[in-house]
C-alpha cells in the first residue's frame, strides 16, 4: 500500500545491499547507507502524514474518536502459565481452563472453616416447613418482554447458546408470544429451566496481582440471554414486592436507586471531617469480606427470602439457586462441568439484590456509624474520649463475630485495616477480630479514595496525579500541539478521559 516512490526507493536499497554484499567495496557500502537513511526518513514522514490525516478525520459523530482512544487505553491481557496446587504448571489453554475450573469448584462452596452447627440445623428445619397457599402472580405480557429486549445492550457477550440481543430484535410477534408463554410457565410451575442456569465463565485478571495464581482472576459468568430476560422480569417484580418492607438498611448504598459511591463517600468524609473539627478521635475499621459474592450460603439466603417473599417468587428463586453448573472457557478450550454449591453468579442481574438481602440484617451499634457499599464495609466510632471510641468499635466487632459465623461469612483479618483519624499523636489500643489483631494503617482505600489519618488528601492527590500523567502519556499523540486533532475534540478527550481521574 506504499506509494510508488517509496516502493522504488526500497527496491534501490535492496539492490545496493546485494551489490555491497557481493563486492564489499566501501563506495557500495556508502551508497547502501545513504539509501537506508533516506528510506527511513521518507517512511517516517509518510507514516506521520498518514497519522495526521487519520487524527484529523476523527470525530465523535461516528464514534471514531472513542474507538481510537479505546484502542490506546485498552488493557492488553497477556497469557501466563498457571500454577496448580501441586506445584505443576498449566501452559496450554485446555490446561489453564481446567486449572481455573478446579480452583472455582473449591470457591463455589460455603466457607468450610466458618460453622455454627446449631444455627444450620435450625435453618434446615425452617426451610422444611410447608408454605402457605397464595394467589398466583400476575402473568407477564409480550409488551413486558419486548420492552426489555429493546433495551438490551447490543454488544454484550452471549452465553453458551450464542444467542445475542441482535438476534432477538429480529424475532416476529409470534415468537415473542411463544417466549412470553415460556416465562409464564416459570411463574406457574415455579421452576427455573436448568439450561438457563448453566454459565460459561471467563476469567479476568485482577490488577496488580500475580498472574500465575488462579486466585488472581475474577470470574465473570456469561449466561443465556433468554434467562437474563427472565431475571429482569423477576427483578422488577421483586423490587416492587420488597420496597414496602424497607428491609434494605440505610447504611447500604450499593445497588440502590438514587444512591452511588459518591453519596457514600460524602458520608464517610463528612463524618471524619466533623470529628476532626470537633477535635475528636475517630477510630475506624475497614473490613475485607473474603469472596463475598462467590461464597453466599444458599440455605441461609433461602431462609431470608422465605420470610419476606410470597411463596411463588420464593420457590422460583429456590429453583434459580439450585442445580447450577459452570464451565470455564479459556481461548478455544473449555474445562469439565462443575456444580455451583454456593454464591451468586457475577454477571447475573439478580445477584446484587440477592446479596443485599443476604446481608440486610448486618448488626449495627448505637455508638458507631456503619457504611456499606455492596461488600465494602467500614465502621467509624467518633468520640472525644479515645478509650470510649475504641471500646464502642470493639463492641461492634464482638457483635459481628457470631452473626458472621452464623451466616458463613468470613472476614479476612489480615487484609482488614484499623485506622485512627485524629490530629493528636496519642496511640489508641488495638482492635481484635476473632482474637486476631487487625493491622493498623496510616491510610486506607475505600471506594476509590485514599484516606490518610489526618485527612490531608496528600496520598490521594499524589496517586491521582501519577494516574493522570500516565494516561496523558498514553494519549499524548492525540493531545499534544503536533496533533492534527481539532481543539474541540481535544477538549472532549480531556473532559471524558482525564478529568474523571
Amino acid at each position: 500500500n506504499l506509494p510508488l516512490h517509496l516502493r522504488q526507493l526500497i527496491t534501490s536499497k535492496r539492490r545496493a545491499r546485494v551489490l555491497w554484499h557481493r563486492t564489499r567495496y566501501p563506495s557500495h557500502e556508502r551508497l547502501f547507507n545513504q539509501l537506508t537513511r533516506k528510506l527511513t526518513k521518507e517512511l517516517q514522514k509518510y507514516y506521520n502524514d498518514q497519522y495526521s490525516a487519520y487524527t484529523q478525520s476523527l470525530t465523535t459523530e461516528d464514534n471514531s474518536l472513542w474507538t481510537a482512544t479505546k484502542k490506546i487505553l485498552k488493557y492488553r491481557q497477556t497469557s501466563h502459565p498457571l500454577r496448580h496446587t501441586d506445584g505443576s504448571w498449566a501452559k496450554s489453554d485446555a490446561e489453564k481452563a481446567q486449572c481455573l475450573a478446579d480452583y472455582l469448584s473449591s470457591v463455589f462452596t460455603p466457607h468450610p472453616d466458618v460453622q455454627d452447627s446449631q444455627h444450620t440445623e435450625n435453618i434446615c428445619k425452617e426451610l422444611d416447613i410447608s408454605l402457605p397457599l397464595s394467589l398466583p402472580p400476575k402473568p407477564f405480557t409480550p409488551k413486558d418482554v419486548i420492552n426489555i429486549i429493546n433495551n438490551l445492550p447490543k454488544k454484550k457477550s452471549p452465553g453458551y447458546d450464542l444467542i445475542t440481543a441482535n438476534i432477538l430484535l429480529q424475532l416476529s410477534r409470534k415468537a415473542i408470544v411463544f417466549i412470553t408463554t415460556l416465562y409464564n410457565s416459570v411463574l406457574r410451575t415455579t421452576y427455573f429451566p436448568i439450561l438457563w442456569k448453566f454459565s460459561s465463565i471467563r476469567m479476568i485478571a485482577k490488577p496488580n496481582k500475580p498472574t500465575h495464581l488462579p486466585s488472581s482472576y475474577r470470574p465473570i459468568s456469561l449466561l443465556p440471554i433468554l434467562g437474563k430476560i427472565l431475571e429482569k422480569l423477576l427483578l422488577l417484580r421483586l423490587q416492587t414486592e420488597i420496597a414496602p418492607l424497607n428491609i434494605i438498611p440505610e447504611h447500604q448504598f450499593g445497588f440502590r436507586s438514587c444512591h452511588s459511591t459518591v453519596h457514600q463517600i460524602h458520608r464517610v468524609v463528612d463524618t471524619i471531617a466533623t470529628s476532626l473539627e470537633l477535635k475528636q478521635y475517630c477510630p475506624g475499621v475497614f473490613l475485607d469480606i473474603s469472596q463475598a459474592f462467590d461464597r453466599v450460603w444458599h440455605m441461609g439466603l433461602l431462609f431470608k427470602l422465605k420470610n419476606i417473599l410470597s411463596p411463588t417468587y420464593y420457590l422460583i428463586l429456590k429453583s434459580y439457586l439450585s442445580e447450577r453448573f459452570f464451565q470455564v472457557i479459556q481461548g478455544s478450550s473449555s474445562s469439565h462441568i462443575y456444580p455451583v454449591l454456593a454464591g451468586v453468579p457475577q454477571g447475573s442481574i439478580l445477584s446484587p439484590l440477592l446479596y443485599t438481602i443476604f446481608t440486610a440484617d448486618l448488626p449495627i451499634h448505637p455508638n458507631t456509624i456503619t457504611f456499606t457499599f455492596a461488600d465494602d464495609t467500614a465502621i467509624l466510632s467518633p468520640h472525644i474520649d479515645p478509650v470510649m471510641a475504641t471500646h464502642a468499635l470493639q463492641s461492634h466487632l464482638h457483635i459481628l463475630e457470631p452473626w458472621l459465623r452464623q451466616w458463613k461469612i468470613k472476614i479476612n483479618e489480615h487484609k482488614s485495616k484499623h485506622i485512627v483519624f485524629t490530629l493528636n499523636r496519642k496511640t489508641l489500643p488495638p482492635l481484635y477480630f476473632n482474637n486476631i489483631i487487625i493491622p493498623i494503617a496510616n491510610q486506607v482505600r475505600y471506594l476509590g479514595l485514599h484516606l490518610d489519618k489526618r485527612l490531608t488528601w496528600n496520598p490521594h492527590t499524589r496517586l491521582k496525579r501519577i494516574d493522570c500523567n500516565l494516561r496523558y502519556k498514553m494519549l499524548k499523540r492525540l493531545l499534544d500541539k503536533r496533533s492534527k486533532l481539532t481543539l474541540t475534540n481535544k477538549k472532549k478527550l480531556c473532559t471524558a478521559l482525564l478529568a474523571p481521574i
